[in-house]
């Protein structure tokens, strides 16, 4: 009894693999691969034109999904995110689709890839690409409809046109609104403060902050200007730390960005950013974005 009792789950077993995993004929493919290369499509001329909605659609909204970009790994919101970000500083995208192939896993999954280069147009002026940038996404057949369930890009990315110095902005000028010294309470009586010094067009500064009279932490800063790039250089050594070097530039006469100088090719998607803004010659505030997430505003009061 036991014995045909184990056959009996066995058989239900094959019979139901059977079900799930029948063979797809070579028709059922071709119309397979036509609806997915629909989707496909869309996706492309959303990238292009900078369509955010067009895009994201295409995604299933699911604890499931998830993206893989150059290394870092992202879910369902946080790709929206990046995604919305990264197209709020583009003016558009031109893609190249080197070679594309479309596997069909079975009668709801197809796995498709490409070999591709891309360059993006920033509104600032400058240009980076992509080239090459592999891709491979999962498509899965879900209320009818095929939604991207995993995605995997990669690839080797290089500035291509720089951005044209402003004429509007004088970045050198701006950067003296951050001479003199500051103070910046962090609460838990922990205070922070910075010197900043001309030294020739750039800027000499000295960081600390501590608590009851107890330095906890010190850092020297000197920042130089680009004039080809029109952007500042800043290298930061704070005590028992390796160097930092990160990118600042204003982007308007009172609000400014820095961001680390290995990002400096992927300027819209930086692993953190700090966004700044002088409300008056007295005060300005910065705040830290890391993984895309802002945190609590640091505000800096002049004392001379």
């Amino acid at each position: 009894m036991k014995t045909r009792l184990i056959f009996l789950v066995m058989l239900i077993v094959c019979i139901s693999c059977g079900t799930n995993n029948k063979p797809v004929s070579d028709a059922q493919k071709e119309k397979i691969k036509g609806e997915v290369k629909e989707v496909v499509n869309t996706f492309y001329k959303g990238c292009e034109e900078v369509n955010f909605d067009m895009i994201i659609g295409l995604n299933l909204n699911s604890p499931d999904f998830v993206m893989q970009s150059n290394g870092k790994f992202y879910n369902y919101k946080e790709s929206a995110d990046a995604l919305k970000s990264a197209f709020s500083a583009l003016i558009n995208q031109e893609d190249t689709i080197i070679d594309e192939n479309y596997a069909v896993l079975d009668n709801s999954t197809v796995l498709y890839t490409a070999n591709s280069k891309w360059l993006m147009n920033f509104k600032d002026g400058h240009s980076i690409l992509q080239d090459p940038w592999a891709m491979q996404y999962l498509f899965k057949k879900i209320d009818n409809k095929w939604k991207v369930i995993s995605m995997n890009e990669s690839g080797r990315e290089k500035i291509v046109k720089s951005k044209e110095p402003s004429k509007e902005l004088n970045q050198v000028e701006l950067m003296k609104q951050f001479l003199g010294s500051w103070k910046c309470d962090f609460g838990n009586d922990t205070t922070g403060l910075w010197e900043a010094k001309l030294f020739g067009t750039g800027i000499e500064g000295y960081w600390k902050y501590g608590t009851k009279g107890k330095i906890l932490y010190e850092m020297k800063q000197l920042w130089g200007y680009d004039k080809k790039i029109d952007k500042y250089f800043e290298a930061n050594l704070g005590k028992g730390e390796d160097i930092e070097i990160l990118e600042t530039w204003f982007i308007s006469n009172n609000k400014y960005i820095v961001i680390p100088y290995s990002d400096i090719a992927n300027p819209d998607n930086p692993s953190f950013k700090i966004e700044g803004e002088f409300k008056s010659p007295n005060v300005f505030a910065q705040t830290w974005i890391i993984n895309g997430k802002p945190r609590k505003p640091d505000t800096y009061t002049r004392i001379k």
